[in-house]
């Protein structure tokens, strides 16, 4: 569930807007063991020098920022994938933008073996740039509330491994996952519900349905980070309801940090609109947060000692840790990253099935054989069986990601691409790009599910494991994925089984700001299944 920072650091560093924080390449903060030894000296003699690999060359004073620049630059107004394919054509599979002030370089790589290269010598701390005016709100304006505890998405180094250490087990484990199955079949159904509420006189969804999609999402999210089923699907739910001001808040948060982080930091000497907009919206969710975790502290208080129920993911964050700052910033992120992104990928998938009719008959038929009756509870058997599902979610993520790539800082000198990269180098993974090119997928621009499944004629070609990684890899892979995942695959599964899903619109519009998401209005044609 970090995607959308995740995605916001990525974006950030292809534009090299605002500078850098120094505690991430503090050497300080890498022990012995986490900084394993230097790239290979045979290897490394071998290379070519740093200096020589292609970019586009800075100018004396200039730099290269002058490209960025409205109606003077080049590469004004290119977003990561305008930007990944313009160095891609002119430089090739690896590329270095230099010389931007206040940015340490960017090599951006194309080659599969090299991306795998950076994830299996990241060592156990991995360095990922971070929002910067989100680490400030959490360090410096709100450290009366959250005292030093950053969370995942905020810290590096030894600190972040101490926070992840303390809530991996409970986040990963398959069991806590199928904890939540009915709740999030039950917040499925509600929706499914809410669907043929919303639908006119053409069975069409109204154009604001990505605020439908946002109630889903919170909705399922918080009854796993709160405890509590907060009634987004309420049909008399007011625009100052808590549900409401919620959502409204994330979509504020995510507009701010993207203006304060891409454009020029004005907040950083003064207080901006939007530095105002990211902390009201911040408070809100914090003190929200607060209201319900203080009532699941006394709900585990008052439990009898001889209780055999087995305790939610927030009861056991709670008895795992006293420091209820730990258990704070854990619902925070959750709650934060867990609504975009979740909804927006299954509107895509929708999307993609309304676009390849062939693609949904074939997934209807699965889901029917698992579901006989619509109204049938799901379970963790059931979603087991639904593999053309996966694969159907798989090949979407493959398409149209929620995040342009993966970014990391390298910890080590590293050879990539045959030239001598340095330590501290900020390396740029493009999976978006590459994994709408054919020679890593025959037919990239095609929806085929069946390339995910091993029965299936079209996934015999052997892909590379390195070019989509829609969750991240290794110590910093998205500790939410099981969740994100749950939520998604039930939902489709009763939408699918409920509804043949048409969109007449053409080619839905994308746009790329923290999260690649769709910008076209969301008018589904949502058709009732007769069996």
């Amino acid at each position: 569930m970090s995607q959308m920072l995740r995605s916001s650091s990525y974006i950030r560093c292809l534009l090299g807007s605002s500078k850098q924080q120094a505690v991430l390449f503090g050497v300080k903060r890498w022990s012995t063991a986490a900084a394993a030894q230097r790239a290979i000296p045979q290897e490394w003699d071998n290379a070519k020098p740093y200096e020589d690999m292609p970019g586009p060359k800075p100018l004396p004073i200039l730099g290269n920022a002058w490209r960025f620049i409205p109606k003077i630059g080049n590469l004004s107004g290119f977003g990561f994938i305008e930007l990944g394919q313009y160095l891609q054509k002119h430089y090739g599979d690896i590329a270095k933008l230099s010389g931007i002030p206040g940015r340490t370089d960017m090599v951006m790589v194309f080659d599969p073996d090299d991306i795998e290269k950076v994830f299996r010598n990241e060592g156990p701390w991995p360095i990922r740039e971070t929002v910067e005016c989100f680490v400030y709100y959490r360090s410096v304006t709100r450290k009366d509330i959250f005292q030093g505890v950053g969370g995942l998405v905020t810290v590096q180094g030894e600190e972040w491994q101490k926070f992840r250490s303390k809530v991996n087990q409970i986040m990963m484990q398959p069991r806590a996952t199928k904890l939540y199955i009915g709740p999030i079949d039950s917040v499925a159904d509600d929706f499914v519900e809410r669907i043929r509420a919303l639908r006119d006189e053409k069975l069409e969804m109204p154009s604001d349905f990505n605020n439908e999609m946002y109630k889903w999402g919170l909705e399922s999210i918080a009854y796993i980070a709160l405890d509590t089923r907060l009634g987004c699907f309420n049909p008399d739910l007011k625009p100052d309801s808590e549900p409401q001001k919620m959502i409204d808040a994330v979509q504020i948060m995510f507009d701010a940090m993207y203006k304060m982080e891409i454009q020029v930091p004005f907040w950083k000497i003064m207080s901006t609109p939007a530095w105002r907009a990211l902390v009201n919206s911040a408070d809100y969710f914090v003190d929200v947060s607060l209201k319900y975790i203080k009532q699941a502290m006394e709900r585990l208080k008052n439990l009898p000692p001889d209780s055999d129920r087995e305790l939610t993911v927030l009861e056991k964050l709670l008895a795992k840790d006293p420091d209820i700052r730990t258990t704070v910033v854990m619902a925070l992120d959750m709650l934060g990253a867990g609504i975009d992104t979740t909804s927006y990928t299954a509107v895509v998938v929708m999307y993609m099935l309304s676009k390849n009719q062939d693609k949904q008959e074939k997934l209807f038929q699965e889901v029917q054989r698992v579901l006989p009756n619509k109204k049938e509870p799901i379970t963790a058997e059931k979603l087991n069986e639904m593999k053309y599902l996966r694969a159907c979610i798989k090949e979407t993520m493959r398409i149209s990601p929620i995040t342009g790539g993966n970014q990391r800082n390298l910890s080590k000198d590293l050879v990539l691409g045959n030239y001598r990269v340095p330590k501290g180098t900020s390396i740029m993974m493009p999976g978006l790009l590459l994994s709408r090119m054919d020679k890593h997928f025959p037919q990239a621009n095609k929806f085929i599910p069946e390339r995910w499944l091993k029965d299936e004629p079209e996934s015999k070609m052997k892909l590379h494991s390195f070019v989509t990684l829609p969750f991240g890899f290794g110590p910093r892979t998205c500790i939410g994925r099981r969740f994100a995942e749950l939520e998604i695959e039930t939902l489709l599964a009763k939408v699918v089984r409920n509804f043949r899903i048409e969109y007449n619109y053409g080619d839905m519009k994308f746009v790329s700001k923290l999260l690649y998401t769709p910008s076209s209005p969301l008018k589904f044609k949502m058709i009732d299944r007769e069996n």
